[in-house]
Parts: C-alpha cells; structure tokens; sequence
C-alpha cells in the first residue's frame, strides 16, 4: 500500500519533475519468514552419490521443494523418517526448510543418540569449542528430529527423553525457535502390526512426558498412514519404515506435515493463528484413533491430536505447548512472542553502539510501535484501539542512570495476544416456554 501526501503523484505516476516525498507501509513485516523449520536426521550410509560425505553438522541443505533433497543425490536412512518429513511439509504448504543431514552412524542407541544431540550442542558447552551449525542459522523459527522415532532409540523412552530435552533446551536458550516434537508409535516394533495401548501405559507414558522441560516447544500424536515415496520399492521391506500388516503405506512420525501446517497457517494468517482445525494433507490414515475421553486426557497435558473426522478429513485437533505457565498454554501466542524476539533482534542491531540517549529511545520506541502496530492491524493483538492492544516504553524511566552506566538499552514492551477459542459453549436451556439456545461462546 503506498499513501502520499504530495498532490503532484496521483495513481503513482509523477506528474511534475522534481523532488517528491511518498509515505510508504510495508505490507510484511520486514526482514524473515516465519514457519521454516531445520529437520535433522540421518542420511544414508552412501552420503552424497557425487562427493564423499563424513558426516560433518556443519553441512546443511536449504529446500524449497522436498524433491530437491533427492534430485541433490541425497537418501534418507532406509529405516529413517527425514524424506517423509520433508515431504510432508511442502504437501502441507510449506515453502522453505533447512535439512541437517546426519551420517547413519553405527547402529547403536548410544551412538545415534550422540549424533542427534550434536546439532543442538551450543559453543560453549562443547568441550571442543564446536558447536552445532544450528546455532549459527538466522533463517529458522522451528525444529523437528523426525529420525529420533528410528526403531532403535524409540524403544527406549530414556533415550527418546534426553535427546527432546536437548532440542527444547536449545530453543530455549536460543530464544528465537519452537520445537515441534513427536510421541512414540504404538505399532509393536517386532512384529510392525498395530497393537492397543492399556489405559494404565497411556498414564504412565503421559507422566513420563509432564518430565520434559517447561519450554518452546509442542508435543504430536499419533502417527500417520501416508503413501510410500516413488524412488523406493514398496516390496523392499529394507527401503521404508515399518507398516502395519493391514496396509502397505508406512507409518511416520507426524512432525514434518505439522510443520507445513505451521507454514502454511503463517503465510495465510500469521504466526497468532493457531496452527489447528487444519487438514492434514498427504495422510490417509492414522495409526490411532482417539475418542473425546483420550483427548481430554491429552489435551490437559499439552499433548496435541490428530483427528479423523466424518467428511472433514484428517486435522490437527489442539493447539497446546509444553509450558506449563498459563500465559504461554497455546502455540500461536508463545510463536508470536518468539517472532517479536526475532524482529527485535534483526531489526535493533544498529543501536549497538550509539549514545544511550534520549534520541536512541526515540528511535528504538518508534520502530518497536511501528511493528506492534502491524500486528495490530493484522489482527494478531486484541482490543478496540493500538492502546488497549499493546504499549511501548522506552525513556529516562526504563533506562536509570545505573542501566545505562552498565551499556544497557531497555525498551518494555506490553502485547495482548488474541487467545485461541478452544472451547466452543452453545448454552440449551430447555423451560415450559421452550427451548432456547444462547450465542456461542468461547472459553
């Protein structure tokens, strides 16, 4: 959208030779995406087909179409989920990931577990001084380790806990991504048929996952039924991962096509949509499906549904995080405050430096009312007017004689995230006059 207050630029066309000045609003908020997530897991032995590959986490691919990852020579491990991930999420309308190919090690737990904690490794805590080339991508707001579900570590919940406390300590020291994690199958990994899981193993396996880090992250299941990838041979059972005996399409970790999901809810909407109520494309079918009592058990732990509806298809049916502080419960409202970290990092890194002054808080309160006003105008913020939606503050008051002394720059920021409806209540009340039903309501 492009506004002028100069009489001389009508339809923009310039009418009059000389200087004119335009005021211009961008139409996104400047400077990254959103919804781009680095999907870490194992390639196949064989590397690269056109260059030795030793397995180095400093080498990573950037996709815009999961074809790509193939087309470049890459295979995913044959009993691994990395190429259903990636292609799960540009089905789902993802536009841009980032793939940290890990060598299939050795197959041992141990050794599988230490080659999926190493890109969350941060410098610092490595006694080598490397840390993982994660730490280092600007470009990515989400994490999934779909090869974490691998026959060989998922029989171990131990093994499964260590690594998904690795990834949410890294997003929460980071401070500027959301992982997006996923349960264990429930399919037995002897005999690849679907079996039951008794009430008293849901429970336990429910207060196993209450363990993990209160942090940036969101928690899956179950799996899903999809068809196989073209280039493998469905007669293999060495070239995709286990099936049920009832069907020839493998079951994977749902984690890839949340992701596209993700994506796809950011590009349409923005990062305060809540990435649920959405189809899930490319699934066929679930390996589990729960009833309203199971979801209720799920939900009030963060532990997200996918559900099979009559006629409405496969969707994503919750919207909660590992937090476990009130105030970041849903997935849109912690992504919206992560988002606003990532703007302000990008976006401030030009005030380093300058005298700590009033003329810096200027600038640095205008450019942050600047972007809490776009949200504001996309709907991301609620309230009747930009005051009731959010504040900025930045002077004398924020920044004291000792903070500044110390080289500190504070600005405050206050958001009124729009909280998404969960619960829909449509109140029948039923009286001798009759029936009556009142408007629905959120809570």
């Amino acid at each position: 959208m492009l506004a002028t207050a100069d009489s001389n630029v009508q339809s923009g066309q310039l009418r009059a030779p000389g200087i004119h000045f335009e005021m211009w609003t961008p139409d996104k908020a400047a400077g990254f995406r959103t919804g781009v997530p680095a999907f870490v897991g194992f390639v196949s032995e064989t590397g690269r087909k056109n260059e030795g590959y030793t397995g180095d986490t400093s080498v990573y691919l950037e996709l815009t179409r999961w074809e790509q990852f193939t087309t470049q020579g890459w295979r995913g491990a044959f009993d691994g989920y990395l190429e259903y991930a990636v292609r799960g999420f540009f089905e789902n309308g993802g536009e841009r990931c980032v793939v940290i190919p890990l060598k299939g090690v050795e197959r041992n737990r141990a050794a599988m577990v230490s080659a999926l904690k190493k890109p969350f490794t941060l410098t610092g805590s490595d006694p080598s001084g490397k840390g993982g080339v994660l730490e280092d991508l600007e470009n990515i707001d989400l994490v999934c380790v779909p090869d974490l579900m691998t026959a060989e570590i998922r029989d171990s919940l131990d093994a499964i806990f260590e690594v998904q406390t690795a990834i949410l300590d890294h997003c929460a020291k980071l401070g500027n991504r959301f992982a997006i994690l996923d349960m264990p199958p429930r399919f037995d990994n002897d005999v690849n048929a679907s079996v039951g899981v008794k009430m008293g193993e849901r429970e336990r396996l429910i207060n196993y996952w209450k363990q993990l880090p209160s942090a940036e992250g969101a928690l899956y299941t179950p799996w899903i039924e999809v068809d196989g990838l073209a280039h493998l041979s469905p007669k293999n059972e060495k070239s995709e991962p286990p099936r049920r005996s009832a069907s020839l399409r493998p079951l994977i970790p749902p984690c890839g096509h949340v992701a596209g999901i993700y994506a796809r809810v950011d590009a349409m909407d923005g990062v305060y949509k809540a990435p649920a109520n959405e189809v899930v494309k490319g699934a066929v079918d679930l390996e589990s499906h729960f009833t309203e009592d199971d979801q209720a058990q799920l939900n009030h732990v963060g532990i997200n549904c996918l559900r099979a509806f009559p006629r409405r298809g496969i969707r994503v049916w919750g919207a909660r995080t590992l937090n476990r502080q009130p105030m970041w419960r849903y997935v849109n409202v912690r992504r919206l405050f992560l988002t606003l970290y990532r703007w302000v990092e990008q976006n401030t890194r030009d005030l380093v430096f300058e005298p700590n002054s009033p003329p810096l808080w200027d600038r640095a309160r205008r450019r942050m009312v600047s972007y809490c006003y776009y949200l504001y105008q996309q709907g991301a913020l609620q309230g009747a007017t930009a005051a009731e939606a959010y504040y900025v503050k930045c002077d004398a008051e924020t920044n004291p004689v000792e903070e500044r002394e110390a080289g500190k720059l504070v600005l405050e920021v206050g958001l009124a995230p729009v909280v998404p409806a969960e619960f829909v209540v449509v109140r029948i009340t039923q009286s001798t006059s009759g029936v009556s039903v009142n408007t629905p309501t959120a809570i």
